[in-house]
C-alpha cells in the first residue's frame, strides 16, 4: 500500500503537467501554461514533503521509533530529483509545441 502511495504521490504533478499542460496549449481552460507549470513545481515540492514524512513514519513504525538506515530517504532523494527533470522536459517539449502552435495561427 505505501510503495503505492509514494509512487502516486510522485507521479500526480507529471500527470498535472501532461494533462492541464496540454489543455493550456490550446486554451481550453482558463489558467496560463505559465501557471499551469507553476503548481506542478509546487505540487511537486508539496507532495514530495509528504511522501518524505510518510516514510519517514513507516520507518519508525517498523523499527520501534527508532531509523537505523537513511538508504530509503536517499532513494526517495533520488527518485524525486529524477521525476523533476522528467517534467522539466515535459514542459520543455510542450513550450515547444506552444510555440509552434502559436505560430500557426
Amino acid at each position: 500500500m505505501n510503495q503505492t502511495l509514494f509512487l502516486l504521490l510522485l507521479a500526480l504533478p507529471i500527470i498535472f503537467q501532461i494533462i492541464f499542460g496540454r489543455k493550456a496549449i490550446v486554451k481550453t481552460i482558463k489558467l496560463t501554461f505559465f501557471k499551469v507549470c507553476l503548481i506542478t513545481f509546487l505540487a511537486q515540492f508539496i507532495f514530495f514533503i509528504i511522501a518524505f514524512k510518510v516514510l519517514s513514519y513507516r520507518l519508525r513504525e517498523e523499527s520501534n521509533g527508532q531509523i537505523h538506515c537513511g538508504m530509503p530517504f536517499v532513494g526517495l532523494i533520488g527518485l524525486e530529483i529524477l521525476i523533476s527533470i522528467i517534467i522539466l522536459l515535459i514542459i520543455l517539449v510542450q513550450y515547444v509545441i506552444k510555440r509552434s502552435y502559436n505560430r500557426n495561427q
